[in-house]
């Protein structure tokens, strides 16, 4: 009898048409019941002469696998408004698409709570997933999952997972967001306030994503590799953090550790996968130590 195959859960950062700077890193375990493995992060996948890069991510996920679905770090859909193939426009208040009837809804809500300086909803450049966050009444207002500069984007993730659609068995990308699933866990493992915002920052992003990282070991989320150059993959880079993060919050949705959609969410409209901690955490911390010099 063949012994079980571990689940593997692969995380990609999508980068412009016109960069290299695609990663992807793939995970091994079972989330927050055991450390994740970290199986391999590859970085700078871009063309190579006749081979383009999505070529190049369907190989890697084809023999890096199974995977059932792989964890993307940008918008799969965009706004109701851009997606509509109507011919003429009534305008979004006799508007009969499900979505923006729901985002009107979910304004008006927002209205009758009195509260102030809430960005006014607008279906031709917002997702039916931001307006929603407009209802949790204490919830800080992040940054939205969709803008004007991640629309190139949308474009290749769609290109991408038609080429994973020709696969047998095909795989199906879901959408999740760092700077979201940062804020998520933020608590759960210590993290700094700015910690979705300083990651990123040109000086002492490294240190941030370190740091995040080391929390994640300390906690168990992640096993320490034999290789210390893994470690260095998901830290040196935006890139490769990203690529991380993706995978993790699919090993998570796997574990049913994320926030599931309403029952009456718009199908077909995105849904932004972030974690979904328990009261705990996740697992007893191990013994802390330093993971990086």
């Amino acid at each position: 009898m063949k012994p079980s195959t571990p689940n593997r859960f692969a995380g990609v950062h999508l980068s412009g048409p016109n960069a290299n700077k695609t990663a992807l890193a793939v995970l091994e375990g079972e989330a927050l019941t055991q450390p994740l493995k970290i199986v391999k992060v590859y970085e700078k996948i871009g063309s190579f002469g006749t081979l383009f890069s999505d070529e190049r991510l369907v190989e890697i996920l084809v023999h890096g696998g199974p995977f059932r679905e792989v964890f993307i770090d940008c918008p799969l859909t965009v706004p109701p408004c851009v997606a509509c193939q109507r011919a003429s426009c009534p305008g979004a208040l006799k508007c009969d698409d499900l979505a923006v009837a729901y985002m009107l809804s979910i304004s008006n809500q927002v209205r009758r709570r009195g509260a102030r300086k809430a960005r006014p909803v607008n279906p031709q450049s917002q997702r039916l997933w931001d307006v929603l966050q407009l209802v949790e009444v204490d919830a800080e207002r992040l940054e939205p999952s969709y803008s004007s500069n991640m629309a190139p984007l949308v474009t290749r993730a769609r290109t991408l997972q038609r080429r994973l659609n020709g696969l047998a068995p095909r795989i199906e990308l879901r959408e999740t967001s760092v700077a979201h699933a940062l804020e998520a866990v933020r608590d759960g493992l210590d993290l700094p306030a700015d910690v979705r915002t300083a990651y990123r920052n040109f000086e002492a992003g490294l240190d941030q994503r370190v740091q995040i990282v080391e929390a994640m070991l300390d906690a168990g989320w992640v096993e320490e590799p034999d290789d210390p150059s893994e470690l260095c993959a998901i830290t040196e880079t935006v890139e490769g953090f990203h690529a991380f993060m993706a995978a993790l919050v699919g090993a998570m949705h796997d574990a049913g550790q994320t926030v599931p959609a309403p029952a009456d969410y718009v199908a077909g409209e995105g849904w932004v996968h972030v974690p979904e901690l328990d009261d705990d955490g996740g697992p007893p911390a191990p013994e802390a130590k330093r993971y990086f010099e």
